[in-house]
């Protein structure tokens, strides 16, 4: 092969990869304003009567839903129902942190921060759907 087309198929191998490159940022920064605009309540769980919440969060990048636990009002349990999506696989353990801090609102989870903001607002919508329930009630 000649030097000119070793040139070309370089460039065009370049150009394919900085495409996919500036897909990809531009992808993630879209994924961080979507999640940057979900509905954050924080609501308390000492506020919310007795029972099992679903909170449900779809994004672009992720469906979630998840059961969320609380008596005595505290926060005793939260199990996954759905979890689809480009993240959230590793993220679990904040759902053990919100039961031991009795709190929605904790740090994220290195890594999956986006997942960890979702997860957030996910408990935060079954905490809202609790306080809602108690309003009807009266």
């Amino acid at each position: 092969m000649n030097k000119n087309k070793l040139l070309r198929i370089f460039l065009i191998a370049l150009c394919v990869v900085l495409t996919f490159i500036m897909y990809m940022q531009r992808r993630t920064r879209n994924n961080y304003k979507q999640a940057a605009k979900l509905p954050f309540y924080n609501i308390q769980a000492k506020d919310i009567p007795d029972g099992t919440y679903r909170g449900k969060v779809y994004t672009n990048f992720m469906h979630v839903q998840l059961d969320v636990t609380v008596k005595e009002h505290k926060l005793t349990k939260i199990d996954i129902i759905e979890n689809e999506g480009a993240y959230g696989k590793k993220v679990a353990p904040i759902l053990d942190e919100m039961i031991a801090q009795n709190s929605s609102v904790v740090p994220a989870i290195k890594g999956e921060e986006l997942a960890s903001i979702v997860f957030v607002a996910c408990v935060d919508d079954a905490l809202k759907k609790g306080i809602q329930e108690e309003e009807t009630d009266e």
